[in-house]
């Protein structure tokens, strides 16, 4: 039998409340909706097929005609490595790892420390004063946004600007229907423009390169190295929109939730030390990313049922990430929870987000610090208005009342 339950899931109407949808599709261990796409909800299941070699992240691979088949690659970058299997995923991931982080550079994540605590008591001090505010406009988004553009050596004012508000289209494996070609054509128009933006500031780092991962990049002449073109600005667009569109999510939505559960934020306020907790049990009750859209390569027995070869499969973490045979009280907010790291919000196996550890240590600095600097806090919409994303899961905006925003 199949079913329509994922439809539910990405029409907009879901937005606010997707949890009782996704406990429908947990029931079944492939839940097969009506156009051929297979979704995996169960804890178990997700974390096994993550690091399955059947399971494919070139969603090209798919049967056409295929829900994940409908994403064409835009004009203008070769796919990113998150979209690639090996050899390619470990040839171009690796050449962006030595840039960004450990192993190859082991500092290169902590060196951004000192700017993010900078960046959230400035934000924080320019609300001083005032007692009611937009979370995301003030705070949540302009911080991400300021660390990429530094990590990549784009000017704040043209990342914020310009390149920020084209990634928020819907890609269309996640349109309710995948094939319309109104919002795809949006999708697309919007990605050339992200892509000539960068290919301009490409070329301005390769006469003129500065300190920063991207220009880094351009001129690294280690083996293998360095990528070409295409694949340079496929990588560069997906490094500025993972590096800040997720982080934004993570910020906003643990504030909600904290707001949410005054005794979880005045423990918080006690413990700064729980900032850490709060973070990662904010990542497992609601992900900055909920899906992860793969092919499978060969027939996978999931449970009783076999996932056919050539089958768009839908890993569903944010399901994962509830699912009662993994975690006790799912739905219950609990930033002590001992086991709350178990979540599978950065996908897992060769996949797994590079991008976790600055991620997380963003998150950490800004729950901490609103925690400590935000008098008597409170939601002025609950629940508030959402991204169009069913994928990229977050509120747009999130007004707040409070007291008093107190000095550093």
């Amino acid at each position: 039998m199949t079913s329509t339950v994922f439809k539910q899931v990405l029409h907009p109407d879901s937005r606010v409340h997707p949890w009782d949808l996704y406990a429908e599709l947990r029931k079944e261990a492939v839940s097969v909706q009506d156009d051929g796409t297979h979704v995996v909800s169960r804890y178990e299941d997700v974390k096994a097929l993550l690091s399955d070699p059947r399971i494919s992240s070139d969603v090209g691979k798919a049967a056409p005609g295929t829900r994940l088949t409908a994403n064409v690659p835009a004009p203008g970058t070769a796919p990113t490595f998150i979209v690639r299997d090996n050899p390619e995923h470990d040839r171009l991931r690796g050449m962006t790892m030595r840039h960004f982080g450990p192993p190859a550079r082991p500092g290169g994540v902590e060196e951004y420390r000192p700017m993010v605590e900078r960046l959230v008591r400035e934000r924080l001090d320019n609300l001083i004063g005032r007692t009611e505010f937009d979370l995301v406009e003030e705070f949540s988004h302009p911080i991400p946004v300021r660390v990429i553009c530094h990590i990549m050596g784009i000017p704040i004012e043209e990342g914020a600007t310009v390149l920020s508000p084209l990634l928020g289209t819907v890609e269309a494996e996640f349109l309710v229907d995948p094939f319309d070609p109104e919002p795809v054509a949006v999708w697309k128009r919007n990605h050339a423009k992200a892509v000539d933006y960068l290919s301009a500031h490409v070329e301005r780092l390769r006469e003129n390169p500065g300190d920063d991962m991207l220009s880094r990049m351009i001129h690294d002449d280690l083996p293998g190295a360095p990528m070409n073109i295409s694949e340079l600005l496929g990588t560069a667009l997906m490094i500025f929109g993972a590096g800040h569109e997720t982080t934004v999510n993570l910020i906003t939505s643990s504030m909600l939730l904290l707001l949410r559960h005054p005794d979880q934020l005045a423990r918080l306020k006690a413990d700064p030390s729980l900032a850490y907790g709060a973070v990662e049990e904010t990542l497992r009750m609601e992900p900055p990313a909920h899906m992860r859209p793969r092919a499978a390569t060969a027939d996978i027995r999931v449970g009783d049922h076999v996932i056919p070869q050539g089958a768009s499969v839908v890993l569903n973490l944010a399901a994962a990430n509830r699912d009662p045979r993994r975690f006790t009280d799912p739905d219950t907010f609990d930033i002590t929870r001992p086991d709350n790291t178990a979540h599978l919000s950065f996908a897992g196996g060769t996949h797994f987000c590079f991008g976790a550890p600055l991620g997380r240590m963003e998150g950490q600095i800004a729950v901490r610090e609103l925690s400590r600097r935000l008098v008597n806090p409170r939601l002025v919409q609950d629940p508030p208005p959402y991204r169009d994303s069913p994928d990229l899961r977050g509120p747009s905006a999130l007004r707040l009342t409070v007291d008093e925003v107190l000095p550093a």
